[in-house]
């Protein structure tokens, strides 16, 4: 029986890790002789009508695949999208669907599949555009860029740093001690490396961020650990070599002496289900503590709306006023139920009236 034909129109779609993205978009302006259809500092695209291509750019250092991130096909609509799955299934060809992910600042459905050479295709619909300020950098987010490129690019903004899955693991950080604002470590637990070295550049961190300067990590964290081997993933996803429970990589920050743990982003949905784990997309940030004396406390007031709360082995009843050690005090202030509390700066001035 003969495949099924697809008619529906599409547009080839070429995406490229390139070291340097506003070189990289000043060439291809000129190459192709057009604006880019979407510029920002982590992506830029290039809309093309004759021939009909999709053409993107990435700031990630070349991985396994050289230059080459990924190719793919865009079509107009799931009728569409769901023909194409039919017809890779049915020539044997396995693909994994996801839908409604956020990708090149835009909401698509897509398929992945892989060729017999590790080349990943997408065939994807793109359901809306999303503004630039609503999408929080994923794992295809910036990466390479030099902290000289950053300072350039935000003159203004807050010193940080940011190791990206794939990257070697620096002896040193190359910033002062208490000299950064943040560190971002973009799929360190998804990295194939030892625990020696993940501890390593915690410890890193740690000495790099200045008092109350935030560790972000972000990448696929299992709700529990994996009772058997590792997946292989499909799409962008196979640079996950490992996938921690999200509790693991708590108890990382911690043993590197970070205060007030928080998931930021904890996916509803799961990505991929393996060995019966559900795997998710995680963002947790953490803190270094403020400088203060091992005894020194700060007040906190309970607002509720119970009567009594009980947090971090302290309890809190409501509208009164509690002197708690200053790492429980920014574990409360730093994490999800903030708003709950009011926060004073010294536990001195706890006399009313």
């Amino acid at each position: 029986m003969p495949l099924p034909v697809i008619e529906e129109p599409i547009k080839f779609h070429l995406s490229l890790n390139v070291p340097d993205l506003e070189r990289a978009v000043a060439f291809y302006r000129g190459f192709f002789g057009i604006e880019p259809a979407k510029h920002h500092p982590d992506y830029a695209k290039f809309e093309l009508d004759e021939p009909p291509v999709v053409f993107s750019l990435a700031p990630h250092p070349p991985g396994p695949g050289a230059s080459l991130s990924h190719l793919g096909l865009q079509v107009s609509d799931d009728a569409a999208l769901e023909a194409f799955r039919q017809r890779l299934e049915a020539a044997g060809i396995c693909t994994q669907a996801q839908d409604g992910t956020v990708c090149g600042y835009a909401r698509q459905n897509k398929l992945w599949v892989k060729d017999p050479f590790d080349n990943f295709w997408e065939v994807y619909r793109i359901a809306e555009h999303v503004p630039p300020e609503s999408v929080r950098t994923s794992l295809e987010g910036p990466a390479a860029r030099s902290d000289a490129e950053c300072a350039a690019a935000k003159p203004h903004s807050s010193a940080s740093w940011e190791y990206y899955v794939g990257n070697s693991i620096p002896e040193r950080i190359p910033h002062d001690d208490g000299s950064l604002d943040e560190v971002r470590l973009t799929g360190l637990f998804n990295a194939n490396l030892p625990l020696a070295q993940v501890a390593h550049l915690l410890r890193e961190a740690f000495r790099a961020l200045k008092p109350g300067g935030k560790l972000l990590t972000h990448g696929l964290m299992g709700d529990r650990p994996l009772p058997g081997t590792q997946p292989k993933l499909p799409g962008l996803a196979a640079r996950v070599a490992v996938v921690p429970a999200h509790g693991e990589v708590v108890r990382a920050f911690q043993e590197a002496r970070f205060v007030g743990m928080q998931f930021v982003k904890f996916t509803e949905k799961a990505w991929f289900v393996h060995d019966g784990v559900e795997l998710r997309e995680v963002k947790l940030t953490g803190w270094k503590p403020e400088r203060t004396e091992s005894s020194a406390t700060r007040s906190v007031l309970y607002k509720g709306p119970f009567a009594q709360a009980i947090v971090a082995g302290h309890s809190f009843a409501r509208g009164q006023r509690v002197a708690v050690p200053v790492a429980v005090w920014q574990q409360l202030r730093l994490g999800p139920g903030a708003e709950q509390f009011l926060f004073f700066e010294s536990s001195e001035r706890e006399a009313c009236g």
